[in-house]
């Protein structure tokens, strides 16, 4: 008796250990002729945080705004996601409301990025997520694309949006 319900426990542990998710998932698609590598990540909505970053730069008051999106990857590494042009706060801010209701609606999402997946042992800068831990930024200058959850898609860029997987416009 006690031999089955040891056998039972084992194909439980083993069946759950299988039936898990994983938190985070990465495909990427390099392209030889020019930087911008294309990555397909799956991941649990609440291992990404954004925000708009203010830049000090020109003269120019209106478009000094750029979109930031942090992913923790299963390493407890951060990926750092920015769109590829500067924004008016109003736009910027805008996107972050677009992707927050995707984030929301779902436990996980799939976002495409474009450029060179390279690591920085180098950077120094720390993201903080729904924890009090600092999880180092080790990856930078990706370029957002889109987001999809099985009910609803985002992009920034309408040529892009056939090559992300699922990318439905609503």
């Amino acid at each position: 008796m006690l031999n089955l319900k040891n056998s039972l426990l084992l194909m439980t542990f083993l069946y759950l250990s299988c039936a898990t998710k994983k938190s985070f998932e990465i495909t990427s698609f390099p392209n030889q002729e020019s930087f911008e590598d294309f990555h397909i990540i799956k991941v649990n909505s609440d291992q990404i945080k954004q925000g708009c970053a203010f830049l000090d730069a020109e003269d120019e008051n209106k478009w000094r705004h750029q979109y930031a999106m942090y992913i923790l990857n299963d390493q407890k590494e951060v990926i750092e996601v920015l769109h590829s042009i500067h924004q008016a706060k109003s736009v910027c801010l805008s996107q972050t409301q677009e992707v927050s209701k995707i984030i929301k609606k779902s436990s996980s999402v799939t976002l495409c990025l474009r450029g060179r997946l390279k690591k920085d042992l180098t950077n120094t800068e720390f993201q903080v997520f729904d924890t009090s831990d600092k999880f180092p930024v080790r990856y930078s200058f990706l370029i957002f694309d889109s987001i999809c959850n099985s009910k609803s898609c985002f992009s920034v860029n309408e040529g892009w949006e056939r090559t992300c997987p699922g990318f439905t416009k609503h």
